[in-house]
């Protein structure tokens, strides 16, 4: 709902000025002349301002509840959660810390939580390392964890590191965690928008890439995948 009356208000406008309104407020008051033709701007901070009021004011207490559960705590979902989880915990009460993560949007971390990877020398190869993997598992035409492993294998065959090596950094990057559920699945449950939004998030830590750096990574890193196929093709 919050999405939605977020969108029609980026180019239109309630007569009575409102910002909270829904589908059917916006089709029985929708008029041409209140379009506006200026270039509008995606707010995030608005966006979630307006998620705010509606999760206040748009819900009833049992609606509100029933939200949370949906998207919490469906059977699906924790049907996913529960088999990486379970043999960690000893007690319910550790299944909440375990799993917290996986509700989480982005991460909080400090350069710190990033840094000491055993077999990784620098920030710079941390976030070299993030970088190109990310660029590796845009091509992954299905999200799940076979084809996650498949490509972040071949990730560390092309960058000649350690598999162990080249994962330590997602760990921290995607659960705030140096160990934590398996990697692969955890990926897979996560979804590729939620993995790209922490892995860049976790670079952003370290230092954002600069324009020149990310020309550089580029090309480096298309000559890399080049040369392990040319690799393989005369191996074959």
């Amino acid at each position: 709902e919050a999405l939605l009356n977020y969108l029609g208000r980026m180019a239109w406008s309630m007569p009575d000025e409102r910002e909270q309104f829904d589908l059917s407020e916006m089709l029985e008051h929708f008029d041409l002349d209140r379009i506006s033709l200026g270039g509008p701007v995606f707010d995030v901070t608005k966006l979630e301002w307006l998620n705010g009021v509606w999760l206040r004011d748009g819900l009833t207490e049992d609606e509100y509840a029933q939200r949370v559960m949906d998207w919490a705590f469906n059977r699906e979902f924790l049907g996913q959660i529960i088999p990486l989880v379970r043999q960690r915990a000893n007690k319910l009460t550790d299944l909440a810390p375990l799993a917290s993560f996986f509700l989480q949007g982005l991460i909080d971390l400090k350069p710190e939580d990033l840094q000491g990877f055993k077999g990784i020398e620098s920030d710079d190869e941390t976030r070299r390392i993030l970088t190109w993997s990310l660029w590796h598992l845009e091509a992954l035409a299905e999200w799940e964890a076979d084809g996650i492993q498949a490509v972040l294998r071949e990730m560390a065959e092309i960058m000649g590191v350690k598999l162990r090596v080249l994962l330590a950094p997602f760990f921290v990057a995607l659960s705030g965690q140096r160990s934590s559920t398996p990697l692969f699945q955890t990926m897979g449950i996560l979804g590729k928008d939620i993995v790209r939004a922490r892995i860049r998030h976790a670079v952003d830590t370290l230092a954002p890439i600069s324009k020149k750096e990310q020309g550089r990574w580029q090309k480096a890193y298309d000559q890399a995948v080049a040369a392990h196929v040319a690799a393989l093709a005369a191996q074959g």
